[in-house]
């Protein structure tokens, strides 16, 4: 009978020891890989996509030339629409490098044509973003040999356009972003909706 029983006994504790290491590996791969909740997989898309976002807009920028033309008004009643916009006149930007600085900042170096002066500088932006489209923003940034100004300013499929303000004057901008020898940025936009 003791032959019997120990058989069972023996079976039984192997069963047990197997159960018990299946369920503790079980555990460590659960541990080590929990399973993402639905707020985390979009948290990480969205991180990422921000990600294409942002280097989409540093490649679009890179060693680009910004041309178009930009209009004024001045004093208290041109800011306040009671005076019309001077004529355009042509702008240019050539800009060297841009960077992320951290969180919302960036470093773009410019070469700005403005009226008779020429500077190649490096300005700290801040980059707001409009779903999938980055606003260029100054707050009272002072621009060496230029003045302090706040700007607002939209990039999008390869054309800019805004708004700058000096300290009584201000008033809009807009034109074309190109890439010496480089093809046409693509566009972030669906084909179907391009037109």
């Amino acid at each position: 009978m003791s032959q019997f029983l120990s058989r069972p006994v023996a079976f039984g504790v192997v069963a047990a020891f197997v159960l018990l290491i299946v369920g503790a590996t079980g555990a460590k791969s659960d541990d080590a890989k929990p399973e993402k909740s639905a707020g985390e997989k979009k948290a990480s898309a969205d991180e990422k996509r921000q990600k294409e976002l942002e280097l989409e807009f540093q490649q679009m920028l890179s060693g680009s030339i910004l041309r178009g033309t930009w209009q004024m008004v001045k004093g208290e009643e041109g800011l306040a629409g009671k005076a019309p916009l001077t004529e355009a006149k042509p702008e240019e930007y050539s800009i060297g490098k841009v960077s992320k600085a951290s969180d919302d900042y960036w470093i773009i170096t410019a070469k700005i044509k403005y009226a008779d002066r020429e500077a190649n500088i490096p300005v700290t932006v801040r980059v707001v973003w409009a779903e999938d489209t980055p606003i260029i923003t100054l707050d009272k940034v002072s621009l060496p040999g230029l003045g302090t100004y706040s700007a607002r300013v939209m990039i999008y499929r390869n054309f800019y356009a805004g708004t700058w303000f000096g300290d009584c004057y201000g008033g809009i901008l807009s034109g074309q972003i190109t890439r010496p020898g480089a093809k046409p940025f693509p566009s972030t936009r669906p084909a179907g909706l391009m037109r």
